[in-house]
């Protein structure tokens, strides 16, 4: 069921009892800490486990206007192969620049967040899920949420057949439609509609731009902003296993953002933390559809101080509950743990799991498997998410694993 319209827990409420316990044995836990993931998987289903490099940080620059990820490709040229080369083997000059080969072209290629931001506008209307159905995840965004995906562009090469004297059959050639790599509003959403040009919140911006502008970021601003922290040594009241869920909404500046974090006690059911998040940054949408939480409901908690204030303090929060031989299980935590800033390498993500059964479903989604596997529905509500609900099914999947195999 959906999250009520009331304040989740704060990190002050003590823990109580949710569902039924699981049984805790020595061979239970050894053969839970036989399901926690090596490194080099997490890392292939796109979890960060270390530091981010220079190249890593470049390709999380966004555009100044529209707020896509301004991906860097290298230019087509370079990846097709040097110039033509002369009888004798020499490699034939380049005609103007002398660096042109090491020119690179940059793209608006869109992840999951920036099609957040551009689908979400509105806290209660629209929305791309995070932990929704069939989410890749992480997607990527995963998480458990769903991918999503854009339309697979052609390379522009005819696929009809030519004669032998290279001419189409009977078909003309038709040119493609260019279409802007940028585009944005420059007005603020009044009755979901942008004041710029009045087009209803889902539409595409109003201004056109053949090319993308990046941020200027001030030195170190990026490496601040994307410093991850390991999981401390000590826990001032460590659990052997730790069931963990989020929920972001987007920020002005199109990133994702922890507005919800919830952690439950594996073996006990207990609610350990399940609060909302109080983002340091002005935010775009909360992305109610699907995280459940209101503008009003972040207002509110601040007022009533019934919240946690910015992802660190929520980090640290975990860090009470989370020591380094804690197990962490998530859904296809990925965006979760980044959301949070957070390395940790003991973890079991059940979408991970399911992936590498024999005959794994064809569905991942947190709702789909619960269903499945567990007989229970969950996310069932108009009112989105409920990360408790989610860290309870993502627990129980764990434990139908922890059986089955």
């Amino acid at each position: 069921m959906p999250p009520k319209q009331t304040t989740p827990q704060t990190h002050q409420t003590q823990p109580k009892q949710m569902d039924p316990s699981i049984a805790f044995s020595k061979a239970y836990w050894k053969k839970l800490q036989e399901m926690v993931h090596q490194v080099d998987e997490l890392k292939m289903g796109g979890y960060k486990m270390g530091v981010l490099g220079e190249d890593e940080l470049k390709k999380l620059r966004r555009c100044r206007d529209c707020h896509v990820r301004i991906r860097v490709r290298k230019n087509k040229e370079k990846k097709e192969g040097e110039k033509d080369r002369n009888k004798d083997g020499e490699k034939c000059e380049d005609q103007g620049d002398e660096n042109k080969d090491d020119a690179e072209s940059e793209s608006g290629d869109v992840d999951q967040i920036d099609q957040l931001a551009k689908l979400d506008i509105q806290d209660e209307t629209l929305g791309v899920s995070a932990k929704g159905d069939d989410k890749h995840i992480q997607e990527g965004v995963q998480v458990t949420v769903s991918e999503v995906k854009t339309p697979i562009e052609t390379n522009g090469k005819d696929t009809t057949d030519e004669t032998k004297d290279g001419k189409k059959d009977g078909q003309k050639k038709k040119k493609k439609k260019k279409t802007a790599v940028c585009q944005f509003h420059t007005g603020r959403v009044v009755d979901k509609h942008f004041t710029c040009c009045r087009k209803h919140v889902s539409e595409l911006g109003c201004v056109e731009l053949a090319k993308h502008t990046a941020i200027e970021y001030a030195p170190g601003e990026l490496e601040q902003e994307w410093a991850l922290y390991e999981t401390p040594t000590k826990a001032k009241s460590p659990r052997k296993a730790v069931a963990l869920d989020c929920e972001m909404g987007v920020n002005e500046a199109g990133e994702s953002e922890l507005i919800r974090v919830s952690a439950v006690d594996y073996f006990t059911g207990e609610v350990l933390l399940d609060s909302l998040v109080s983002p340091s940054v002005p935010m775009l949408h909360y992305n109610t559809r699907y995280s459940g939480v209101t503008r009003a409901m972040m207002f509110r908690a601040e007022r009533r101080k019934q919240c946690i204030a910015g992802r660190d303090r929520a980090r640290e929060q975990l860090w009470r509950y989370v020591g380094r031989e804690t197990i962490v299980v998530m859904h296809g935590g990925q965006n979760d743990m980044l959301s949070l800033r957070w390395i940790h390498g003991r973890v079991i993500d059940t979408y991970l799991v399911e992936g590498s059964r024999e005959q794994p479903q064809p569905g991942r989604s947190l709702k789909h498997l619960t269903e499945v596997h567990l007989g229970e529905k969950i996310q069932q509500g108009k009112g989105g998410h409920d990360s408790i609900e989610d860290a309870m099914a993502c627990r129980g999947l764990c434990h139908w694993y922890m059986r089955s195999t």
